[in-house]
């Protein structure tokens, strides 16, 4: 007959400690024979270790769905962006856009400016890195706080960025004066690094260089419970709160469901004591081998396959399939993520609807947002550049700067400006060169000044489906006028 070793996981606890719960838990290994009755109780590791790290994802995962002691939300948008991919990746694809750059020195009033700006922005800082911290920082915070440090001599030397989590904003007021809605600090005069702390650390305003995003009209209450207004930028991961919470809710309930519903077991066949007459010399060796397989098992990485002898099978059962199916709703709350962050994507589906908002293109949506948010950008760089240029005791007005230019984020395809030199040359609105000059090509000299005279071929309507271009007739439509000719 054979013996049968049922491995069913912490069989006795409940599901949420079965998946969830931490330290060594007791397993039951049992043989089904008719002539013996052996139990055998053996310690074995949480069995979502063997699943190449799943334990830590779902428990650090966990904490973010049921952790509500955060200091403030800055710390919660750290933990939703390093826990999801989807999250951290529009983030990501955001704010490489601020890498592509230049600075068009000619806009300078004279070569001191452009040599000053040169310097700080070649030599002093690493540009680019700022750039793209300060993008993400008003992705992710809505704020990206940094403390400019200089002399007179050298103008700015160093960018130090501040944790945003660890910064409060105060006015002349005093630290432990009320602030509430009805006397909220509207002016910024004193910044505080881990106000509250033994290290704390007051700065100026004039020392600060604050980049914000949609900070008019924007209530906040701070670290130490005192009402804002106006000061600080909004996130927009806070109206992902919920939806990023109840996506890994569902995902961790399906780890602990599929878990739960696929069942292991071992078999020893007879032939492991055939040679063995003495029952409880049988006995021995049964239980040997089942510690054996049981010491394996627990002894495997989550990429590991075990060996056993051929008198000893492994068989899995899954029931999974009755499990309901999340994959709709997972989708919904990434699409949410790419319409909050308004990252270029198609969805066609998403578009429907009879507003404008519902019907104008995602991709033009998320562009437009992005240039708002370089244009914040490129306002905090002249703003840096003309602190730098007030160390250095250089006369200017804000006119006399050089413009950083960000590069075009959706630009035009080779096709499209084929498309648009041709209709324009076509309807005499463009010469021969200036056609040739939007598809990169030489201009023909004088020759090419000439413009094709549109009113003798108008552009008229575009064809319908199915409909005959240039009223051409087809060969059906000769036969039908020869037969009216007969």
């Amino acid at each position: 007959m054979n013996h049968v070793v049922r491995k069913p996981f912490m069989a006795r606890k409940p599901l949420l400690a079965r998946i969830f719960g931490s330290g060594k838990k007791e397993e039951t290994i049992m043989i089904d024979a008719s002539t013996t009755d052996l139990s055998h109780k053996v310690s074995h590791r949480h069995p979502l270790v063997l699943a190449a790290g799943m334990s830590d994802i779902v428990d650090e995962s966990n904490k973010l769905r049921d952790n509500s002691n955060y200091d403030n939300d800055f710390y919660l948008f750290d933990d939703m962006l390093k826990l999801d991919p989807e999250l951290n990746g529009a983030v990501r694809a955001v704010s490489l856009t601020a890498n592509n750059y230049h600075i068009d020195y000619t806009r300078a009033k004279n070569a001191r400016i452009r040599d000053a700006i040169r310097t700080l922005t070649e030599e002093t800082l690493d540009f680019d890195d700022f750039l793209i911290n300060a993008m993400r920082n008003m992705m992710v915070y809505g704020n990206d706080i940094n403390k400019y440090v200089g002399t007179s001599r050298e103008g700015i030397t160093e960018l130090q960025s501040l944790p945003v989590a660890q910064i409060t904003i105060l006015d002349d007021r005093g630290l432990n004066d009320t602030t509430d809605e009805n006397n909220p600090v509207i002016r910024a005069e004193r910044y505080f690094l881990r106000e509250g702390e033994t290290t704390v650390e007051e700065i100026p305003a004039d020392e600060i260089l604050h980049i914000k995003t949609d900070y008019r009209s924007n209530w906040f209450e701070d670290r130490e419970g005192r009402t804002t207004y106006g000061l600080w930028g909004a996130s927009r991961f806070t109206s992902l709160k919920q939806a990023i919470r109840a996506k890994y809710n569902s995902m961790n309930n399906r780890i602990a469901l599929e878990d739960a519903m696929t069942k292991q077991y071992i078999t020893i066949d007879k032939s492991a004591i055939a040679h063995i007459q003495d029952p409880n010399e049988q006995r021995e060796r049964l239980k040997f081998i089942m510690e054996q397989v049981v010491s394996t098992l627990e002894s495997l990485r989550g990429d590991q396959v075990p060996i056993f002898p051929d008198y000893v099978t492994i068989q899995h059962i899954d029931q999974r399939t009755a499990i309901p199916d999340t994959t709709s709703f997972l989708d919904n709350v990434n699409a949410d993520i790419a319409a909050v962050l308004q990252v270029p994507r198609t969805a066609a589906g998403q578009e429907k609807g009879s507003t404008f908002a519902a019907s104008f293109t995602a991709n033009q949506w998320s562009t437009t947002a992005i240039r708002r948010m370089l244009s914040i950008l490129n306002q905090s760089v002249r703003q840096m550049f003309s602190k730098h240029l007030e160390l250095l005791r250089i006369t200017h007005t804000m006119a006399d700067l050089p413009k950083l230019v960000f590069e075009p984020i959706d630009e035009e395809s080779h096709l499209d400006k084929m498309r648009r030199a041709n209709i324009g040359y076509g309807a005499g609105i463009l010469s021969l060169n200036q056609a040739l000059d939007i598809i990169g090509l030489p201009e023909l000299g004088e020759d090419g000044d000439v413009r094709k005279d549109g009113s003798s071929q108008p552009m008229g309507e575009m064809p319908r489906e199915n409909e005959r271009v240039n009223n051409k007739p087809t060969n059906n439509d000769e036969v039908d006028e020869n037969a009216d000719t007969e």
